[in-house]
């Protein structure tokens, strides 16, 4: 009996892609905003967001970037009086972030173009993710170069959302720490900044 390999590899073929995990985003989204509402800690929201990239792509950059400032529907956990008017904004930023993180290097210029373009609240999240990726020795030096650039011109805004999550991250991380001891004795202006996030920060 002849066996038709090339069939059955196309079959296999099929099989396997129907088992590649797709992504959802906006499922991906209200569940780790939510988590951020609810007071989730960092390492159970980054281990979320790991489970709900899995499938992420390069091409879903530009939805996901569409939700900056226009988020899912709010949950039954938000709540206005608690958590502000722009608490569910910014949780799903915040989320969005996440996820894009876990597309590691992939995602670097599409995080350069929002660090270094025009002025948006989400340009201290890119600035934050380029940060943490440099510290896992992905392209250190190259942004490292472009922080010590650009950082000093940015608006404060940015400049403080930018370090206000590293700065307590960084005391259970040693690479981000290292990096930005590094960065604080090359940036004189993240340097100051980063004072003031550390002024702000109860005491350990």
């Amino acid at each position: 009996m002849r066996f038709d390999c090339k069939s059955e590899t196309n079959q296999m073929d099929t099989d396997s892609h129907l088992n590649e995990p797709t992504f959802d985003p906006d499922a991906a989204i209200g569940e780790l905003a939510a988590g951020v509402l609810t007071g989730m800690k960092r390492e159970e929201f980054q281990n979320l967001a790991r489970e709900l990239a899995a499938g992420i792509e390069v091409e879903d950059l530009d939805y996901l970037q569409s939700r900056f400032h226009s988020p899912p529907p709010e949950p039954p956990e938000y709540d206005h009086r608690k958590h502000g008017l722009g608490g569910w904004l910014s949780s799903c930023q915040f989320a969005i972030f996440e996820l894009i993180y876990q597309l590691k290097s992939d995602a670097i210029p599409f995080l350069r173009g929002i660090a270094w373009g025009p002025y948006d609240w989400t340009q201290g999240n890119a600035i934050e993710l380029l940060i943490r990726m440099a510290a896992e020795g992905i392209e250190t030096d190259e942004i490292i170069g472009e922080i010590s650039a650009n950082y000093p011109n940015i608006r404060y805004e940015a400049q403080l959302y930018a370090l206000e999550p590293l700065i307590p991250m960084a005391r259970g991380d040693r690479a981000l720490n290292a990096l930005l001891i590094r960065m604080r004795a090359e940036i004189p202006m993240l340097d100051q900044i980063a004072g003031e996030v550390e002024a702000r920060l109860p005491a350990t």
